[in-house]
């Protein structure tokens, strides 16, 4: 099962818009403006940051989930591998021991006597 990845957020597509529009605004002032505060300065090179390590968070969160995806299909693999073992146990079991003996139920198959044996309903003549 593949795990979806994360695309671009909307958000990060609306902040990228805005640092646009303030690197336009610098550009025709020919300042770097300051959107926030003197004790929380918010100029383009913030916002830019911050757009950088949440892409980056974005990228690293793909990375680990196609990991996982690959690490899930060997698993996947493995355990196909592990229940055609178990199945030949049992099928291989039947030439050894036969499929009417206590080995062959002690490896988890049913032994041939202990089969439930069906049962005709007579008709009945009116």
């Amino acid at each position: 099962m593949a795990r979806r990845l994360k695309e671009k957020s909307p958000i990060v597509e609306k902040a990228e818009g805005r640092a646009a529009g303030m690197k336009t605004v610098d550009e025709k002032t020919g300042k770097k403006q300051n959107y926030g505060t003197a004790e929380n300065p918010l100029t383009i090179d913030e916002m830019n940051a911050q757009i950088a390590v949440v892409e980056n968070k974005r990228k690293e969160g793909n990375e680990l989930l196609k990991k996982v995806d690959d690490i899930d299909n060997e698993y996947e693999a493995e355990e196909a591998k592990l229940n055609n073992m178990v199945t030949q146990v049992l099928s291989n079991a039947v030439g050894v021991v036969g499929n009417d003996s206590d080995e062959y139920e002690l490896l988890g198959g049913t032994k041939r006597s202990d089969r439930k044996h069906p049962v005709r309903k007579s008709k009945t003549v009116s």
